[in-house]
């Protein structure tokens, strides 16, 4: 285990809410490193306090046009577990940046950060209606991931959620495009092969997730949008890994068809 990684699990042991304490490990590695960026998303107010901090990891070009994916946690003020993924997440990528050939990974840790200091579910301005982009909504989160995903042509998009009653991780996924819904389907059927309790569903009819990011306006072409939902039946360590699992094998099969002509 790298010592960002044991800096990320002692600070979050110590206090579970500080993101300073998450994500500062992440900074100082971003400071000397050529692989990772940290970043922050200019909110409403403009101050430096408010902005929401995101790292963007690049691993070395296996082909041309690099697999781009966005991972969200902190979509709640309740959640612990999901920046807490983010941030082990960037921290194993940058250690072991073979894991991330031929991909680029940007990632909000904390993404709802007004909710996450309230600490609240969501604050009281915040109504379910309102957490959706593209409908001109009013949180100032939700702006940034806007303008986030009009920066790059993603190809996925993961948001990080806890489900109080799985026992198991579960992916609920959301594609236009037929191609990556074939790939989706034998990139979650093999993951399954290996975690019997593990479920999933592409294009849901009656969805226990709410979709929040896609359809991108005037978008050339289209990211899945991949929730994965977190089991509290585990400790935060094996839900990191699960969401890290997930996150590299849908990625690593993206870019296997995008190397073999495919995507």
């Amino acid at each position: 285990m790298n010592t960002t990684t044991l800096q990320i699990d002692d600070r979050f042991s110590s206090d579970p809410r500080s993101l300073d304490g998450l994500i500062s490990p992440l900074v100082e590695l971003s400071m000397d490193s050529p692989s990772l960026i940290v970043g922050w998303g200019a909110t409403q107010s403009g101050l430096r306090k408010d902005m929401i901090p995101y790292f963007h990891v690049c691993g070395r070009l296996a082909v041309d046009r690099p697999v781009r994916a966005l991972v969200v946690g902190g979509w709640h003020g309740s959640e612990e577990s999901t920046p807490y993924a983010v941030a082990r997440m960037i921290a194993v990528f940058e250690a072991r940046l073979q894991l991330v050939n031929g991909l680029e990974v940007t990632a909000y840790p904390v993404a709802n950060l007004d909710a996450y200091r309230d600490p609240a579910h969501m604050v009281l301005r915040q109504p379910m209606s309102a957490l959706r982009c593209w409908e001109d909504s009013p949180l100032s989160h939700i702006k940034v991931l806007e303008k986030e995903l009009q920066r790059y042509s993603y190809d996925a998009v993961f948001l990080l959620r806890e489900n109080v009653y799985a026992r198991d991780t579960d992916v609920e996924a959301w594609t236009a495009n037929d191609t990556a819904r074939g790939i989706l389907e034998g990139a979650f059927a093999r993951y399954g092969s290996v975690a019997p309790d593990f479920r999933w569903r592409i294009n849901p009819a009656k969805p226990v997730y709410r979709r929040s990011f896609t359809p991108v306006p005037d978008a050339d072409s289209q990211p899945v949008e991949i929730v994965v939902g977190l089991s509290r039946a585990q400790d935060p360590k094996q839900q990191a890994q699960e969401a890290i699992a997930v996150v590299l094998h849908v990625t690593h099969s993206l870019r296997q068809a995008r190397e073999e002509g495919v995507l």
